[in-house]
Order: C-alpha cells, then sequence, then structure tokens
C-alpha cells in the first residue's frame, strides 16, 4: 500500500529536479546569482541611482558612493545589459559629499533605455528590491514623435508629469515610529508608467538631523534617501526637476535678497552652505540656465567704512556679475557653524570685481572685524517642452524683509527687480502654448500660523506672495494680459487648491505630500468653494482639500500629489487602414487636466481643466 506513495514522491522528487534544471537555463535577467551582478553596497553605492534634467535626446543620471571614486553607466533599449553596451564614465567627488552624476546624451526621442552602475568593473544590481524590474527611463517626446505632414505639421504631442509639496518623513507624524510615506509608492505603482517627469516643488526634506554643519545638512539628504524604499524606488525610473522651500533652507529668509539689510546674529549665513547641499543633492537635476553660476565661500579681514572684501584665498576675475545674487556677511562659530554677533553681518550687493583678490560691496562696513561671506547665486530656471514653458522660481532666497504691519509696501518682495523681469519677459517671449509658473508658495492662498498659533487668527506669516501683495500685484498686472493659460503649481501651506485668479491665470496649490495638513485657518480661512478676497484682489476657489478648523493639523494626514495631463492631440487610425501606427490629429484648442489624488489611495479628489478655449470671445454672428 505504500508502493503508490513512493512513486509519487519519485515522480515528484524528479518532476522538481527537471523544472530547477529548466530554470537554470532560463532564469530572467539579472540572474540573482550571476558573478557579475553584485549588490550595490558591496560595490560602495550608498545612495542612488537617482534620475534629473528630463530631455527627448538626454537624461543625467546622480549617484552618491562611500568615498570618492570612478562609475560607470551602461544603458542600451534592450536587456541585459554587458561589456558591449554603450557606457559612460563619471566620478564622484569628495568635495561633494561623494556624489557624481553624468549626462547620456544622443539618445532617441521617446525611447525607453536600461540603465546600470558599474563600480569596481562590476555591474551593480541597484534595485530596490529584487522583485522590481530592472532600473529604465523613458526620454521625453519632441516634434519628430508624432509628425504628420498632413495633420501635424507643427509636430505637438501629449505631455503628462507628476507635482509634489512637502515630503516630510518626520516620525512625530506618525506616532513615533517611522512609515515609509505611501504616496511615492502610490504614485509610481499607479501613474509610473504615464508621468514623463516629477517635480518635487519644495520641503523635499525637512530638518530632523540638521545641526547647522554641512555634515548635519547633508545627513537629511541620507536619511531621506535610505529611509524611504518608496521614494527610492519611483527616483529610479522617473526623472526629477527641483527647487527648494524654507525647510531645505532652514529659514525664511527674510532680508536675504534685501541690500543694506542688518542683522547682528544673521542667520543668512547659512543660506548659501545649505543650498551648496541642495544642488549636491537634488539641484543637480535642473537644466543649466545662464543667470546660475557657483556659490562662493571666504572669509575676510573688512575695515570700518570700507566697502572692500580682500582675501588672497579667492580669485575673483571668475565672478560673473550677471550670475551674482547677494553677498551675505556675518561670523560663524568654528565648531557648529552657528551664527556669532557681529555688526557687519547683513545683506550686500556686489558693485564691481576690482581685480584677483578685491571686490566693491555696497553698503560699507561698520567696524573693523574677520568675517565669513558667501558669495550666493540665482537659482530659478526654465525649461521648454513642446509647446509647454515652465519657469521654476525662487521664492527664498532673494526676498526682502517682511513687513508684517502692511502687506501692500512697495518696498518688500519675494523675487526681487531681476527675478521679476527675468519671469514676465520671459512669459512674453515665448511661442508656448501654455504656460506653467512652479512657485514653492502661494500666490492667493495666504498662510498664516493658526495650526500652531490659533491665538493669532489668520494673520499672514509671510510665506507666500500674498505678504508681499505689491510685487504680486505687479507680476499678475502683467501676466493678465497675455492671452495664454498660465498655471501657478505652489505649495509651502499644507493643502490642496485650485483657484482662478483671472480668466487666463490659475493657481494649483498640490500639497501635502506626506506632511501634516493645515486648518483651513492657515489658509486666511477661505472658503472650501466660493469667492476669497486674497488681499485686495477676489479670486474664485473652486476646491480645497483642508479641514476645518476644529480639527487639529496634527489629526490631519491626507496627503496629495498631482498628474498634470497636457492634452495636444488625439490618436486616431489612418484614413487608408493600412500601414502601422495611428494618425496624430491636434485639437485646435487644446487642454490642460490636473488632478489631485489621494496620496493612500490613488484616486482622485479633484480635477480641473484649462483650455485655451476659455480665452476666445464667441465668434460674431
Amino acid at each position: 500500500m505504500n508502493r503508490p506513495k513512493m512513486i509519487t514522491q519519485l515522480t515528484l522528487g524528479l518532476l522538481l529536479a527537471t523544472t530547477a534544471n529548466g530554470l537554470a537555463q532560463n532564469r530572467p535577467w539579472p540572474d540573482p546569482i550571476a558573478e557579475y551582478v553584485l549588490p550595490a553596497l558591496s560595490l560602495g553605492l550608498v545612495q542612488g541611482p537617482m534620475l534629473g534634467r528630463p530631455a527627448a535626446t538626454s537624461i543625467r543620471i546622480w549617484v552618491r558612493t562611500e568615498e570618492a571614486m570612478d562609475f560607470k553607466i551602461r544603458y542600451a533599449t534592450q536587456l541585459p545589459l554587458d561589456a558591449n553596451s554603450p557606457t559612460i564614465k563619471g566620478q564622484t567627488a569628495a568635495s561633494a559629499d561623494n556624489t557624481g552624476f553624468v549626462d547620456l546624451t544622443e539618445l532617441s526621442p521617446y525611447t525607453r533605455y536600461y540603465y546600470g552602475v558599474v563600480l569596481k568593473n562590476r555591474l551593480a544590481d541597484t534595485r530596490v528590491t529584487h522583485t522590481d524590474p530592472w532600473p529604465s527611463f523613458r526620454t521625453l517626446p519632441d516634434s519628430s514623435t508624432a509628425l504628420d505632414p498632413v495633420n501635424n505639421p507643427r509636430g505637438l504631442f501629449n505631455l503628462s508629469f507628476s507635482l509634489c509639496v512637502g515630503a516630510s518623513q518626520d516620525p512625530k507624524q506618525s506616532g513615533g515610529q517611522y512609515t515609509d510615506p505611501p504616496a511615492w509608492t502610490t504614485l509610481h505603482r499607479r501613474f509610473g508608467d504615464e508621468v514623463m517627469f516629477h517635480i518635487m516643488d519644495g520641503d523635499y526634506t525637512y530638518e530632523e538631523k540638521r545641526d547647522g554643519t554641512l555634515e548635519g545638512i547633508r545627513a537629511n539628504y541620507k536619511l531621506y534617501m535610505d529611509r524611504s524604499r518608496g521614494m527610492s524606488r519611483f527616483m529610479r525610473y522617473t526623472p526629477w526637476l527641483q527647487m527648494f522651500d524654507d525647510h531645505e533652507v532652514h529659514d525664511n529668509l527674510f532680508g536675504a535678497g534685501q541690500t543694506g539689510f542688518k542683522k547682528l546674529r544673521s542667520r543668512h549665513i547659512n543660506r548659501d552652505s545649505q543650498l551648496k547641499v541642495w544642488n549636491e543633492y537634488a539641484g543637480w537635476a535642473n537644466p543649466d540656465a545662464p543667470q546660475c553660476g557657483p556659490l562662493v565661500f571666504g572669509s575676510a579681514t573688512v575695515r570700518q567704512g570700507s566697502d572692500i572684501i580682500e582675501t588672497p584665498d579667492l580669485d575673483f576675475t571668475s565672478l560673473d556679475p550677471r550670475q551674482v545674487s547677494t553677498i551675505l556677511v556675518g561670523k560663524k562659530d568654528r565648531k557648529t557653524d552657528a551664527p556669532a554677533s557681529s555688526k557687519n553681518a547683513g545683506t550686500y550687493g556686489l558693485v564691481k570685481v576690482l581685480d584677483a583678490h578685491r571686490i566693491q560691496v555696497t553698503p560699507a562696513f561698520a567696524e573693523d572685524e574677520t568675517v565669513d561671506f558667501t558669495i550666493g547665486t540665482h537659482h530659478y530656471y526654465d525649461t521648454k517642452i513642446g509647446n509647454c514653458h515652465f519657469f521654476v522660481i525662487d521664492t527664498r532666497s532673494e526676498r526682502s524683509v517682511f513687513n508684517v504691519k502692511d502687506l501692500h509696501d512697495p518696498d518688500t518682495f519675494l523675487l526681487g527687480e531681476t527675478q521679476r523681469r527675468w519671469l514676465v519677459d520671459g512669459i512674453k517671449a515665448t511661442d508656448a502654448d501654455f504656460i506653467f509658473i512652479v512657485s514653492s508658495v502661494g500666490v492667493v492662498v495666504p498662510h498664516s500660523a493658526f495650526h500652531v498659533r490659533p491665538d493669532l487668527g489668520d494673520k499672514s506669516k509671510g510665506d507666500g506672495f500674498p505678504g508681499f501683495v505689491h510685487e504680486r500685484e505687479l507680476i499678475l498686472a502683467e501676466l493678465d494680459q497675455i492671452q495664454k493659460p498660465i498655471m501657478f503649481f505652489t505649495g509651502d501651506v499644507h493643502a490642496s487648491v485650485s483657484a482662478q485668479i483671472t480668466d487666463n491665470i490659475w493657481e494649483f496649490m498640490v500639497a501635502p505630500f506626506n506632511s501634516n495638513g493645515h486648518p483651513i485657518g492657515t489658509l486666511g480661512n477661505m472658503p472650501f468653494t466660493g469667492w476669497y478676497n486674497a488681499e485686495g484682489r477676489w479670486v474664485r476657489v473652486k476646491w480645497v482639500g483642508s479641514a476645518p478648523n476644529n480639527v487639529h493639523y496634527s489629526r490631519l494626514h491626507r496627503t496629495f500629489f498631482a498628474v498634470a495631463r497636457v492634452n495636444n492631440v488625439f490618436s486616431t487610425a489612418r484614413p487608408d487602414g493600412e500601414g502601422p501606427g495611428y494618425q496624430h490629429v491636434p485639437y485646435a484648442f487644446p487642454q490642460v487636466i490636473v488632478t489631485w489624488y489621494d496620496g493612500y489611495t490613488g484616486l482622485p479628489a479633484y480635477s480641473e481643466t484649462v483650455s485655451a478655449l476659455d480665452l476666445q470671445d464667441p465668434p460674431e454672428k
């Protein structure tokens, strides 16, 4: 009676052995036991890879290693990657915290590429888990992608991108125990194959490990990359664009862009050290811009009544005055980098470069003193993709002081004259059909301290344009004359909002991605829908993703991200019914559809459509 059982066990054993041999011969690539693919950490890769600078024929790939070393990127349109795959060399630098990047160029538009990091002549397995597909990216489309000489001679194409603000990982928001922000996984799982790039519009990291030193600032970025598997996975497949907000620079930076501003113990002196680290871990992903230059750090002994900074340690002849924003002067504790008291501390402007070791600044210095100084640069930039033009503005590092008693003070500003003219003139000059302005702070949505100080009511704390109304109105007055849809994507406030400012200008606030939400009092008690007086300007509030004031912000953890879809063309069968592919037919009036999604479920919360037709008058009868 045992014989059939023995035969069954023998047969099963033979079957398993045969199956194992078959799998051994047909393992999917990469083979986890193959000698040429090794775990990333064993080769010294500690963060990344991460993708940036999305374009049709190029992309940038970033890595961080345990020490400065050479690396290679292999890439191809098919797997497996091997020694015959196209390869480009790179190097991480100790001066940049062992980070480095390479640019892959001469790629084909709208094409999927697989890529791998080679260290110590071995290919690293950079998948977050072994069940993930091998890391890859898709280049952006261009005018050749959907070109149809008859129907689509402009080569218009559809575009989609995602956007978020406020990606805190603070364990205090989850009862003291860290949980991986679910929105990263939701975004990647639901829309990773659709969105062509992602915009991180500020508050990428928060101040969990920051102590004022470069190492402390860098530790925050390392913590976030190590701790969130969802974020690490998403950045391996989708290229990013970046802009910082207050949590990256750990200050509102009031006065950092106002020449002549003085403060005895100014935290502004840390602005550029924080932005140096931001460039190492985030800003590298952005396109080059002629107004963006290197940050310069130094120390010098200055004299009372003099307007000269002189140091033998630097060569100022490489400075391009067009790339200089403001010069911040102060004193730092040599052990902690904390600001020390100084009568010279404040914001200075560059007058001119005198020679290799001397620059003239304004105003003059107040006393003889050895000071630290940083020469700042502009961080705003723009990029044009098809018929869409993106202007990414810096609302933190070049702002004036905040006049809490007069929000309409004409002497206050968020952008400053140079950046404001760059923005408005660039928008006037572009031939794009749609203009997107990425701002880390609100345009008509105010930001008060109600969530932590209800006794202050809805009094503005000066984070966004509603605290600098004069400059806001200068900008809106000029943009309102442009007969094109203009959409601000904003953040900072932990809420999501869709508001129509004029017939052609919108504000789409997309937050928070993982931070605690803010109650409606923090948004100036604007209506959840309805008309709202935004410091003298009536706007239509179409939707607010927030909560009533009877819910404390520590209990608000509904998260949001947005996906914007630009519908320029629709595809349909060819009229002759022969040949592969489709014909692409442009809309006479294309549309932008912005949809907010719940970060936990991925379900849509609200959607807004902006069409160029909305700006057209009806034809005469």
